[in-house]
């Protein structure tokens, strides 16, 4: 008899991607505060302001979106409307899953080839303030599907396990 539970690797590689998400987004967040906070101290007590806070903060937070999502995903805190799939049978559910899941993962991958696409084609032109390519801040985006990418695979994965060893479970019971 085959053993279906729940292997412990995928539930620790979400919990390992979850914290990589926060963590960089708590990373930019305070490097996005720390900048508001410089051109507020530049504008009102120093008489001048940097042309680069402005800049800096909008890319930074663009980074911290981008990660967050993942974070966010994976901790259930994005909007679902699952509502119908759960009044289905349990076998329209796991097929509505299947469905989902290859439909959500092929939408990331198109955006991933399309938001690196724009990125790499962007390498050319730099930004205003900073000088440097706008390909650092648009990488953001095709580095947060990815991400999301990733999160999904486990999450579907750590659900196929899981109705795995429901389903031995209904085998070996009578």
């Amino acid at each position: 008899m085959t053993d279906f539970t729940q292997k412990p690797g995928v539930s620790v590689w979400i919990t390992r991607l979850e914290r990589l998400s926060a963590w960089g987004a708590v990373a930019f967040l305070t490097l996005t505060i720390a900048d508001i906070l410089f051109g507020i101290f530049q504008r009102y007590i120093t008489g001048s302001s940097m042309i680069w806070t402005e800049e800096v903060a909008r890319f930074a937070l663009l980074w911290l979106v981008m990660l967050g999502a993942c974070g966010a995903f994976l901790h259930g805190d994005h909007m679902t409307i699952d509502f119908v799939i759960k009044k289905l049978p349990l076998a329209l559910q796991k097929l509505a899953s299947q469905l989902l899941f290859v439909i959500t993962a092929g939408i990331l991958c198109l955006m991933i080839y399309l938001s690196y696409q724009n990125a790499m084609g962007m390498s050319h032109m730099k930004t205003m303030a900073l000088n440097i390519p706008k390909t650092y801040p648009l990488l953001s985006i095709p580095v947060g599907f990815f991400l999301l990418l990733i999160a999904v695979v486990f999450k579907h994965l750590s659900y196929a396990s899981s109705h795995m060893c429901e389903d031995a479970e209904k085998e070996v019971s009578p």
